[in-house]
């Protein structure tokens, strides 16, 4: 716990700094809507980085944030122009344009590097987890500058029809400062998450800048959390993991925010309820068509039941097949854990003293792949045994997924109930 934390809290404090200017830009951003400005600066700004870099200057060095500040701050210029052309243009178009042309000349210049690759996934996804102290220095004391000269001329950079390009030009410039600084850090992909995801969530729950900005800034913060721990404890890629739980705290609420409203508690959980079953009856449906048509292709549904519960496969298969589907599980198991094994020792080996000459590396490379290939026959075994005993009872496993699939679809309940009630009365009519 205590390397996890060591290891994890400057680039938490950091992406609660993105999170506090990020979420004020986010909502202001709403406001405008220009939802696509801080991606296509980021892009701006991620060119000017490619451009230093195709110079010979360090990725992360002074001279390519001055070759994404000078990109930027052009990029501005020409974003505080776009209002006045919106009339007859939508502003969101000349900023899909702006950031169309600056990915497509970023991937012409990658394309002569000869780590081009390297770079392109650096600008994407960032370096958040090796962040220092001195980057802390450097960007805290900027974000709260801005977020002070945000606070004095805030009238002046509010969005208003008919407002002058020169403010216009103060409040993209001001952005592009932060972008500038954040795409370095971050990479585009998670700043666009950090400036337009929580700031979304404020909106969707309340009215008012000051509440806006609090709901955002708690809704970042966890999720920014939640990110960085499911990196750490599963060895994901960190920005797109924290991505991936910006987009997951969304989603949580949106399908939260009706049962925020009062009196529409009961509607709300009806109508989810009746759209969960009517999904449940129609993946039943198909996973019965597939099961009875195609026993031999991939049941997605089957599998994962049988994933969590390992006794249902006991059921279709016969003795001899259980007999054979175990040995070859037991055997994949055993091949996944000596390649992770040796995969673990290849992993150790870069932070030890004594590092493997090449020798011991190809040996290793040649186990692993040996052992990856004998899993792999040993699946295949496991894939054909099971697909040949769901050949053989496929009509009664298909007819039986049917039937739950009519059970869980809203309304059968009641038009079964109609028709006995029909022909009760029928009966009685005729009896009398």
């Amino acid at each position: 716990m205590s390397d996890a934390i060591a290891l994890l809290a400057l680039p938490f404090i950091a992406a609660l700094c993105l999170v506090g200017i990020h979420a004020y830009f986010g909502i202001q951003v709403l406001r405008r809507n220009v939802i696509f400005v801080d991606l296509a600066l980021a892009q701006i700004a991620a060119l000017g980085a490619t451009v230093a870099f195709m110079l010979g200057h360090p990725a992360l060095g002074a001279a390519a944030y001055a070759y994404s500040f000078g990109f930027t701050l052009l990029a501005a210029l020409l974003l505080s122009f776009t209002r006045a052309w919106s009339g007859r243009v939508p502003q969101e178009a000349l900023i899909g344009v702006i950031y169309v042309l600056a990915a497509a000349a970023a991937l012409l210049l990658i394309d002569r590097a000869p780590q081009g690759a390297e770079h392109l996934k650096q600008i994407l996804t960032g370096t958040i987890l090796t962040v220092g102290r001195d980057d802390l220095a450097l960007i805290a004391p900027l974000y709260l500058a801005v977020a002070c000269v945000h606070w004095l001329l805030r009238k002046r950079l509010l969005p208003t029809a008919g407002a002058d390009w020169r403010w216009e030009f103060a409040f993209y410039a001001s952005f592009g400062v932060v972008v500038t600084s954040s795409v370095s850090l971050a990479g585009v992909l998670l700043v666009f998450s950090f400036l337009i995801i929580p700031a979304a969530i404020g909106v969707l729950y309340a009215e008012r800048l000051s509440r806006q900005l609090l709901i955002a800034w708690i809704s970042g913060a966890a999720a920014s959390a939640l990110g960085l721990g499911a990196s750490y404890v599963w060895d994901l890629p960190t920005g797109a993991a924290m991505v991936c739980a910006f987009g997951a705290a969304l989603a949580l609420a949106g399908v939260a925010r009706p049962f925020a409203r009062d009196g529409q508690r009961g509607r709300t959980a009806r109508q989810m309820l009746c759209v969960a079953r009517w999904c449940t009856s129609l993946v039943l449906l198909a996973s019965a068509a597939g099961l009875m048509f195609a026993p031999h292709a991939d049941q997605p549904l089957l599998d994962a039941a049988e994933r969590t519960l390992p006794a249902l496969r006991d059921l279709y298969l016969n003795s001899s097949e259980q007999a054979l589907y175990r040995d070859a599980a037991a055997y994949a198991a055993r091949y996944q854990r000596a390649a992770g094994q040796l995969n673990e020792r290849e992993a150790r080996s870069r932070f030890d003293t004594k590092a493997l000459d090449d020798y011991e590396l190809a040996r290793i490379s040649s186990f692993i792949k040996s052992y990856n290939e004998m899993r792999r026959g040993e699946e295949f075994v496991m894939r054909e045994v099971r697909s040949r005993a769901r050949a053989r009872v496929r009509w009664i496993g298909g007819a039986f997924a049917l039937v739950l699939a009519l059970l869980f679809a809203p309304g059968f309940f009641p038009i079964v109930c109609s028709s006995l009630r029909d022909k009760r009365a029928q009966t009685g009519s005729q009896t009398s």
